[in-house]
């Protein structure tokens, strides 16, 4: 299966011209996409299925027609996708970010599937661990691990290219920034 994968910086084109170069079955959004950069998606006539980032508004995926699967568990193509959003507390106001301690208990409810989307990655997986606000998250290293989704797909870092990490164990790992055409296979 095919998907079009977008998260955390304008796509190198409109949504339509995206659409129609990469011919993708699915549209998977993996949070901090500004309304400016999705303008179109709404109108796109394909499943779309995402997470929140830290920095999206809790309404940002219902606006461009997209399902949350944020702890959910949904069949598209053959394939299972799940979801965990947000990232690590760093903030005041809190909004989509979790403590390490909120993060266990909620991977904790997260169900196995064939292809994990998230904004934040797990530890040690494309993380600046030395930042609070992109550190990966143990408890979902842990999850990952156990579960062996054969593919990760997140954004929300800026991993130095050198350190870039492509699996974890059993899975897969795609980090997305802007859009990427990924095909899962």
């Amino acid at each position: 299966m095919r998907v079009l994968a977008l998260a955390d910086e304008p796509p190198h084109g409109s949504i339509p011209e995206l659409v129609a170069a990469s011919r993708p079955e699915l549209i998977v959004l993996l949070g901090d996409l500004e309304p400016a950069w999705t303008d179109g998606l709404e109108a796109v006539d394909l499943p779309k299925l995402g997470v929140l980032g830290n920095h999206d508004a809790s309404d940002a995926l219902e606006a461009v027609g997209a399902e949350q699967v944020h702890l959910q568990r949904v069949e598209v193509g053959g394939l299972s996708f799940s979801g965990f959003g947000g990232s690590p507390r760093y903030s005041q106001e809190g909004g989509n970010e979790w403590s390490e301690e909120e993060a266990a208990e909620l991977v904790g409810r997260l169900p196995a599937a064939d292809v994990l989307l998230t904004h934040s990655p797990p530890a040690g997986v494309n993380d600046e661990p030395d930042d609070p606000a992109h550190r990966g998250s143990q408890a979902l290293r842990e999850w990952v691990e156990r579960n062996r989704p054969g593919w990760l797909l997140h954004g929300h870092t800026l991993p130095h290219p050198g350190h870039r990490v492509g699996r974890l164990g059993h899975t897969r790992v795609v980090h997305v920034r802007g859009a990427m055409a990924v095909d899962l296979r």
